[in-house]
């Protein structure tokens, strides 16, 4: 459990520390501004198209409806609420990297001398949002996937994806190439982080709300597993009546003690009485 948490902190914080050491680094980003400043020279209407299109699709406020949107597909259609949960945690868990790490270093957005192909909200770049939001998803939906085959298709075409939407928002102008680079390992970090949680928190929910998943079998808590020092109702009701039991023999002995003594003494007394006559 220590290294599933530890190793995405390490990655996390390494990459950050290169954030940093980038934005103190003008040499590095000019070179990332001439590569983009040449891609700004090639535009073209379809790849114009393609490039908005990424924009507004991996949206802040799109994320959200994609990652709520797969969650309830999973939960109401598949019928597969404690997946549903995992994936939730484990999405939002990667992308929320992808957010700290992006507030704590600050590196400005590119400064191209052209216009830009289109507004870009925010002002910080490392690492890319667009590109860990779906890195994020992608991985969210692979860790809960029903079948081997399923987890392939899902990473093949997801790692399609993620090169499309990196290669489109450097083509956009919104992002140096390490910004999108940066964003593959904090993504992932996020996400196995993320897993680790879910591991305790959805057999809790599970257990606690009574879910249920075909194929999936959740164990109670370590708190309710551990059995009471006190005997069973069985146990306690046979012992009970083992003890009356025991205190009736007990009784009925010591009464016929007590009869014998007084038979005993009754014949003594006709013996003395025969005597005196």
């Amino acid at each position: 459990m220590r290294h599933r948490v530890a190793v995405p902190l390490v990655v996390v914080l390494m990459t950050a520390t290169i954030g940093r050491l980038l934005v103190l680094s003008p040499q590095v980003t000019d070179g990332e501004t001439a590569l983009l400043e040449g891609l700004s020279q090639h535009r073209h209407v379809l790849l114009d198209t393609i490039a908005t299109i990424v924009q507004f699709a991996l949206s802040n406020g799109a994320v959200v409806l994609i990652i709520a949107a797969v969650i309830g597909w999973l939960a109401v259609i598949r019928r597969r609420p404690l997946d549903a949960t995992g994936f939730g945690i484990t999405a939002l868990a990667g992308w929320g990297a992808v957010g700290l790490v992006k507030v704590a270093v600050e590196r400005p957005r590119p400064a191209l001398t052209g216009d830009p192909l289109s507004v870009v909200t925010g002002s910080t770049s490392f690492p890319s949002s667009h590109t860990g939001a779906l890195v994020s998803i992608v991985l969210g939906l692979a860790l809960v996937a029903a079948t081997a085959r399923s987890r392939h298709s899902i990473l093949l075409w997801g790692t399609v994806g993620v090169v499309l939407v990196g290669a489109a928002r450097m083509y956009s102008g919104a992002h140096y190439p390490l910004d999108v680079l940066a964003a593959l390992p904090v993504a992932w970090a996020g996400v196995m982080a993320g897993a680790s949680l879910a591991n305790i928190v959805v057999p809790a929910l599970a257990f606690g709300f009574g879910w249920q998943q075909a194929g999936v079998s959740v164990a109670a808590p370590a708190a309710r597993r551990t059995g009471s020092t006190a005997p069973a109702p069985a146990q306690h009701a046979g012992t009970v009546q083992a003890s009356r039991a025991d205190a009736a023999d007990s009784s009925g002995s010591h009464g016929g003690a007590a009869r014998s003594a007084q038979r005993t003494g009754s014949s003594r007394e006709e013996h003395r009485v025969d005597r005196a006559a």
